[in-house]
């Protein structure tokens, strides 16, 4: 299998996993406080790695500076602001508001010049804002407070990604994963009162099991193996997919509504991310164009 097909199932799990998120993040935090939720997912996400973690550690004290803040930006954090929005408004607002990250991160590139953007990218982003944008007419109507947050959690994952894209750590994969996860449970440990998600029944720790297993061990171990071969810029064009699932989850567990206007967002989306990779032969025609 080629490393372009490896990146496309790569991201398609990813988009899968993380789009559900939403609808299972926002479930659990009915009961849990936010940063409880929080510090149980990535202190049991440690926990599984472990194994891992005691192969890679790292080798040098800067390594060990960079994980260390990787994991108080990209868990401590933007995992906050995340679960912290959810539980104040609804799960297609957080997710449509974030979609905005891929954009943070192409104008941090571009600025930097760490990798070349394209005007295929731009063009793909263009045609994904707009869908977005119909996306949140039909379904920003949350409270004030919520969206904030969820803005805030955009820029926090945009800087998280930038630095995984910057910082090219030797300790990979899994590994990676659980040392970040670690850190950032240690971030918010004087945030928390402990509570045992366990006696909080089904609704709680079945969200929480997910989020642990599916979003951050499989998730963010995909996420960061694709940003590093490929690029940060390349890859958050598919986080434009992730509203579409994230919004069907809502309809099917939390009773949020679909409309024409979310099916023709949802479809500008597909089409940016289409575009954006320079794929069906659109690259082609370009060029075909420009000889004529």
């Amino acid at each position: 299998m080629s490393r372009r097909s490896q990146f496309g199932i790569s991201m398609a799990l990813v988009v899968l996993t993380w789009g559900m998120n939403y609808a299972m993040t926002k479930i659990g935090v009915e009961r849990l406080a936010p940063v409880n939720f929080v510090f149980w997912r990535f202190l049991g996400t440690a926990a599984a790695m472990l194994p891992w973690m005691v192969k890679d550690l790292p080798r040098r004290w800067v390594d060990w500076g960079k994980l260390a803040l990787m994991g108080l930006v990209g868990v401590s954090l933007y995992q906050w602001l995340f679960a912290t929005a959810l539980s104040l408004t609804t799960a297609a607002d957080v997710a449509f508001l974030f979609n905005l990250s891929p954009l943070m991160t192409l104008a941090v590139q571009s600025v930097t010049g760490r990798r070349p953007v394209t005007r295929f990218m731009f063009w793909g982003a263009g045609l994904a804002v707009l869908g977005v944008l119909l996306l949140a007419h039909a379904s920003l109507n949350g409270g004030w407070l919520g969206d904030l947050m969820a803005l805030l959690a955009a820029m926090a994952w945009s800087a998280f990604t930038v630095m995984t894209d910057r910082f090219q750590l030797p300790v990979k994969g899994l590994a990676q994963t659980g040392w970040m996860a670690a850190v950032g449970s240690l971030g918010l440990l004087p945030f928390i009162r402990i509570t045992e998600p366990w006696r909080l029944g089904f609704s709680t720790w079945g969200p929480l099991l997910y989020t642990i297993l599916f979003v951050t061990v499989l998730g963010l171990s995909l996420w960061q193996r694709a940003v590093e071969t490929e690029g940060a810029g390349r890859a958050s064009l598919y986080l434009y997919v992730i509203p579409v699932v994230a919004a069907l989850s809502g309809w099917l567990w939390l009773g949020e509504r679909i409309g024409w206007t979310e099916g023709l967002g949802a479809l500008l989306i597909v089409s940016g991310v289409i575009v954006g990779e320079g794929r069906v032969g659109f690259r082609r025609a370009t060029n075909r164009l420009k000889s004529l």
